[in-house]
Parts: C-alpha cells; sequence; structure tokens
C-alpha cells in the first residue's frame, strides 16, 4: 500500500478548537508515561468531531521504536506521528462491521448458527442440555459464554485453518450458557473471521481490506508487514521484571492466521482517526445525508449500541460501609464498547492488548471528539492516557458539548397549547389540545389548585405563565419540554413546568406539571 500518513503535522499548525496550553497538557501526559518507563514508545491523535472538517485536531508521539539493553537499536529511530503499531483488538471493530455489510447484503443473519457457514464448528455444544445454539450474534456481543482467553488467544494470530478446525472438533470450554452473560472471548472473533472467510469466499484479510479499508482510504492499515511501509513500524516490546528502559525487550512479530481477525491489523493513529471518525458520523446530527459506504448509518449505530451489559466492579464502600454504586454504565456491542459517564456521557470505545503492543480508540458519542493512543509495549497504559485526555478536554474546551435535543414541531405547537390553559384554564384550549388521559388522571379544576399552590410557594401567579414561550423551553426530549420559574419570594424554591406529547404523530399534550424546583 501507497501511504498517506503524509498530512501537514497539526504539530507544526496548531488547531484553533485545541488551545496551545491543553495541547501543552495532553503532550505531557504521553511524555510521562515514557519517561515514567510505562511503555517504550506511544503515539497518540486527537479526533475531530462532528463539526470539525478535520480527522486529526492534533497527533504527536514520544519514545522509540525499538529498544535493546534500554537504548535505541542500531539504525532505529523515535517514533513519530506516523510510526505504524499493531492496533490489536481494535481489530474487532473491523470484523464486526464485516459481519453486517455481509448481512446487510442478504448473504447471512446475525440470528444464523455458526456451524450454518463453519462446518467444522457443527460439533460444538454449550455447558447444559438446554443451551442454545451458538449465533452469529452471541459471538459479535461476547454472550457465547466461551471461556476468557486472554492471554492464550493473543499467541494464536497465526493459527491455520486446519488447526482451527481440529481446535473445534475438539470441542470448546464454557463459563455460562450462551446468551446468559458477558465473556470476553478472542475465540469467538476468530469464528467471526472463518464466517467472513466462507461467506465472502474470500479470506477475511482480503475482505476487509478490500470492503472496510480500501473505500475509507486506510492506506496504511494491514495484517502483514508486507501490508504496510515496514520503514515506519514500530517494533513491539514486552516488559521484563526491571525499572528503567531496559526493561522493554523486543518480541518477534507474527503472521496474519485465524486469530488474526481478533487483533491483527497494523495501523496509524491517522487511519484510525479516519475509521473512528466514519464509526462516529453514524450518530452526527445529519448522519442520513453523509456518505453510507462501505457500511451504513443504521448499521454502524447497530455496532455502538449496548446489546450484553458488561459488569463493573462497585465504587469502595463509604463510612457506612456500604458501596455508593458504580462510576458508570458498561456494556459490548458488536465488536466496541460503550460506557456512559456521570461527567462526559456515552463514550464508544476499543482497547487492544497484544503481545509488544497496548491500543485504545474512544470517541465521545455527542460530539464525535475521540482519541486514539498506539503504544508498542504490552498492555501499555493507551487506555488510560486517551480516557485522560478525553477528560482534559472536557475540563479545557467545549469540543465534548452534549448535544442538544431538539424539539419535534408537533410538540411545540402542543406546548403552546398547553401553556395556554395553564394561563387561562380555558376549557375550549383544553378540549383541543388535552389527550385523553389527561381527565381521566386528574380534573381540571384539581390542576389548577395545584398550579397556583406552586406559583404561591414561589410568591407567583398565572399572570407569569403568559410570557412563556415553548420556543423558550428547554428539550428534555423530543416529545417533552421544561420551563424553569425563579422565586420572587426570599430563599423560596422557583417553579418548574413541564409538558410531555403522547407518541402518536398529531400528538396530544398526555401529562403537565407545575412543582416547586425542590421536587424536580
Amino acid at each position: 500500500m501507497t501511504s498517506h500518513d503524509t498530512d501537514l503535522d497539526p504539530a507544526t499548525t496548531p488547531h484553533a478548537a485545541l488551545p496551545a496550553p491543553t495541547r501543552t497538557r495532553i503532550e505531557d501526559l504521553f511524555s510521562t508515561a515514557v519517561g515514567e518507563n510505562r511503555t517504550a514508545g506511544i503515539t497518540w491523535a486527537v479526533v475531530g468531531g462532528h463539526d470539525e472538517p478535520s480527522a486529526v485536531l492534533a497527533r504527536g508521539s514520544a519514545g522509540d521504536a525499538e529498544l535493546r539493553d534500554g537504548v535505541p537499536a542500531p539504525g532505529s529511530a523515535p517514533l513519530s506521528p506516523g510510526s505504524i503499531s499493531r492496533i490489536a483488538s481494535m481489530t474487532k471493530s473491523f470484523t464486526a462491521a464485516s459481519i453486517l455489510r455481509l448481512r446487510d447484503e442478504g448473504r447471512l443473519r446475525l440470528d444464523d448458527p455458526v456451524a450454518q457457514h463453519v462446518p467444522e464448528a457443527a460439533g460444538l455444544t454449550g455447558p447444559t442440555a438446554d443451551s442454545p445454539v451458538l449465533t452469529l450474534r452471541l459471538l459479535l456481543t461476547m454472550s457465547a459464554g466461551l471461556v476468557t482467553d486472554n492471554p492464550w488467544g493473543d499467541r494464536q494470530e497465526a493459527m491455520s485453518r486446519e488447526e482451527f478446525a481440529r481446535v473445534l472438533r475438539g470441542g470448546l470450554g464454557h463459563v455460562s450458557v450462551p446468551g446468559t452473560g458477558f465473556e470476553y472471548s478472542n475465540t469467538s472473533f476468530a469464528l467471526l473471521g472463518r464466517v467472513i472467510d466462507e461467506v465472502s469466499g474470500v479470506p477475511y484479510t482480503r475482505f476487509i481490506e478490500r470492503e472496510l479499508l480500501a473505500p475509507l482510504g486506510m492506506a496504511d492499515t494491514g495484517f502483514a508487514l508486507e501490508d504496510v511501509d515496514s520503514s515506519r513500524v514500530a517494533v513491539g516490546h514486552r516488559i521484563g521484571d526491571r525499572a528503567d528502559r531496559s526493561r522493554f525487550e523486543p518480541v518477534p512479530f507474527d503472521r496474519p492466521g485465524v486469530y488474526g481477525a481478533m487483533a491483527g491489523l497494523f495501523s496509524t493513529t491517522s487511519d484510525i482517526a479516519r475509521w473512528v471518525r466514519f464509526l462516529a458520523a453514524a450518530d452526527a446530527p445529519d448522519a442520513a445525508a453523509r456518505e453510507q459506504l462501505p457500511l451504513g448509518t443504521a448499521s454502524r449505530r447497530e455496532m455502538q449500541q449496548i446489546h450484553r451489559v458488561q459488569p463493573t466492579a462497585p465504587l469502595p464502600a463509604g463510612p457506612d460501609g456500604v458501596s455508593p454504586g458504580f462510576d458508570r454504565v458498561r456494556g459490548y456491542g458488536f465488536g466496541l464498547v460503550i460506557e456512559r459517564f456521570a461527567d462526559l456521557g456515552e463514550v464508544v470505545s476499543h482497547s487492544g492488548g497484544y503481545p509488544g503492543y497496548g491500543s485504545y480508540m474512544c470517541w465521545h458519542r455527542d460530539s464525535g471528539v475521540g482519541v486514539v493512543a498506539l503504544a508498542n509495549a504490552k498492555y501499555a497504559p493507551a487506555s488510560v492516557l486517551a480516557q485522560q485526555t478525553l477528560r482534559v478536554l472536557h475540563e479545557e474546551t467545549d469540543l465534548l458539548a452534549p448535544r442538544a435535543a431538539v424539539a419535534a414541531p408537533r410538540t411545540l405547537a402542543a406546548a403552546e397549547g398547553a401553556m395556554r390553559w395553564l394561563a387561562t384554564g380555558d376549557d375550549a384550549v383544553a378540549d383541543a389540545w388535552f389527550a385523553d388521559n389527561m381527565d381521566l388522571d386528574s380534573t381540571r379544576a384539581e390542576r389548577l389548585r395545584r398550579r397556583d399552590a406552586a406559583l404561591a410557594g414561589a410568591g407567583l401567579d398565572a399572570t407569569v405563565l403568559r410570557g412563556l414561550r415553548p420556543e423558550d423551553a428547554r428539550v428534555l426530549t423530543p416529545a417533552q419540554l421544561r420551563w424553569e420559574i425563579p422565586s420572587r419570594r426570599e430563599g423560596a424554591p422557583g417553579v418548574r413546568v413541564d409538558v410531555l406529547v403522547d407518541p402518536r404523530r398529531e400528538a396530544l399534550v398526555q401529562s403537565i406539571d407545575v412543582l416547586p424546583l425542590r421536587e424536580a
């Protein structure tokens, strides 16, 4: 492949959306990790969001491409932003996208038994007599109940089809009944790679290169050293039991085989930025108008939904000995992880850990802004550094602003009717805009008494409602609006007004609430 990673380096062209102090703080995160010998080297990129024309807002690198006895190997160079690394399990997102591409073409169904496409899987059975058959959907979502195979799976990349067939005929172990839990499985994605082989008629490596990488211009991405510019490839390192740079020991490259479908790709941060942008664009406000190929918007959104909740550890117990709960909701989609954080909102990601390498890609769902980090040391802290970078962007810029909900036109019309009734109590307005549940749930007189009590507590009366316009409301969802009215009485709470319309296309008002803000 011909390299495209010759874009103007943002290191010499500061991006207006990324202030210089923020850029410096991000650079320090990665250089400190190298200085503390947490990795031999690392490359990184900040990915532009939905509203940015640039795929990469900033990128950089720190450390060395190859170390021997704690010093750069003869003829090697420091890592550069264009260095190529293994992306490890981030490859799973490409394998998942390929399965969906074949599904969209009508060549398979996600609920097909894997044995329908991979004959050597015909003898696979679950741990109980009533276990369901293994389907493509169970494999995609890490719901097959197979034994977690890190680090064993990391050493199987070069396994041939014949060797894999013997493994399958010997049977697979389970930790749960398929479809009842989450268990990370590299073997599941090796099976999906074999499905791509059989259904497409070409090796999965060729299918991914032809159908995904080439259309997206990912010219520095491939499954073998021969597929990329080997002069720019960062050598992987295992981490020994020392503390200085001599702890990083080079490891040999493996050849692509069956297990490469779960972790085999080489790439650059710029290429993965393109992949992140392509996946993230499925949630852009104008997603329907954006380019669909090589995978449609609906299928990319499908990849990024939680299909299986992933267990997380509770937060440490408080003084009362009880944990306050969890710091996030975490789940697995199709080859991607989805997390919801209290501060950031939803973040989509996948990490990679491999002999010699650690990698991570993530993006903020609302804004599309992301971070890519590729390191050349086994299980390097790429995920930690990338998440720290995302939080730096959240703290110091408005790049990760949450997406504002937009009210449906019918909601605005119904809300205008609701506010007219609240201000006047006019039965004709209620007759026109109240859904059939409204008078059954509470009488109109009762609703007006509750309105008057809430307003009086704030030193207000119904005349204040006449100035509330639907276009000035806070949009909670396309079907729900909220107004907040400040109190005129010292020390008293203000008032909130909520209006929710019903689910019909020609929606009417199904609820109106006027409550003190302390009850919000």
